[in-house]
């Protein structure tokens, strides 16, 4: 397994993140918490939150939606959301979340982890498999099925979710039955076509976030930050793929679907037309609606008919 090198790819790019000034930054995601605050939850969703030690000592918090008439042993979805790695948990995110968990009828762990340039790579990834791995262990007090775990998320959230089933993999573990993926950050090597075709997301940002991702070279495997450069991609579980049309990060997402099927896991993926990264922050879009309406559908599958 290849050690981690990634560190040599990214720090060319480090003057870039001075572009996110430390008085920059913290206004920004004090914003997006006051705005994330000020957002409902759906009549018939609760929300609980739970402490969670991280590996060196420090705590994160798991936000918890469940549907008010959840049946004992419910199916779940852990999730990521995207964030760069530097971002906060964004409104849009809290309003989608419990929306699986209000039309799947199950219950749906938001993980609220650590974020750069204090926390880079590996915290934000550790934490990841610390809140996995605490639900893991107390699926019986959540009222969980052990057989009905997925997990998943969006952009980077999606890539810590790909993270951590490979870290499972590799340990010979198989808690998950399942990937919800929605537009996934794949690869830091920045290879595939689409990065160079649309504006939305441009190289040079992508370049930022992982410069302030990546601080320092440790010996990982690359797929623990970078999950296309894993050597195999077998064991697995089953997966839901979603990427957009107009998306920079497109071809990564249908490269990783593709990666996952030539191994032999079965993968549904669906492109969004006239789609862009996030865009599912208009709630009241029609396209927005329509995506939902499948995704929802793709769980439900997944959770009750398989």
């Amino acid at each position: 397994m290849n050690q981690f090198s990634i560190h040599n790819s990214v720090k060319k790019y480090k003057p870039l993140s001075l572009l996110l000034s430390p008085i920059l930054l913290p206004l920004l995601n004090g914003s997006l918490a006051l705005a994330r605050n000020a957002v409902r939850l759906p009549e018939g969703v609760t929300e609980k939150r739970i402490r969670v030690s991280t590996t060196d000592g420090d705590m994160i918090t798991l936000i918890i939606y469940t549907p008010d008439h959840v049946k004992n042993q419910s199916p779940a979805l852990i999730y990521f959301y995207g964030s760069s790695y530097f971002l906060t948990r964004t409104p849009h995110i809290k309003r989608l979340t419990a929306e699986y968990a209000l039309r799947t009828n199950a219950i749906v762990i938001d993980v609220d982890y650590r974020l750069a340039p204090h926390h880079p790579f590996p915290d934000p990834f550790y934490d990841a498999v610390k809140a996995s791995e605490w639900v893991v262990n107390h699926t019986d007090y959540l009222g969980i099925d052990p057989d009905k775990l997925a997990i998943g998320g969006d952009s980077s959230g999606a890539t810590l979710a790909s993270n951590v089933t490979l870290y499972y993999r590799n340990n010979g573990s198989h808690p998950f039955f399942y990937q919800f993926l929605i537009y996934p950050v794949t690869d830091v090597r920045m290879r595939s076509k689409s990065l160079h075709e649309f504006p939305y997301w441009s190289v040079k940002l992508n370049k930022m976030m992982w410069s302030l991702y990546i601080r320092d070279e440790l010996a990982l495997p690359n797929e623990y930050a970078s999950p296309m450069e894993a050597d195999s991609f077998s064991g697995l579980p089953s997966a839901y793929v979603e990427v957009c049309e107009y998306d920079p990060l497109r071809d990564e997402g249908l490269l990783f679907a593709k990666a996952l099927e030539r191994a032999g896991i079965k993968v549904q993926t669906h492109c969004v037309p006239n789609a862009f990264h996030s865009f599912d922050l208009f709630a009241a879009s029609e396209l927005t609606k329509k995506t939902m309406k499948t995704r929802v559908e793709v769980l439900n599958q997944a959770f009750y008919d398989e």
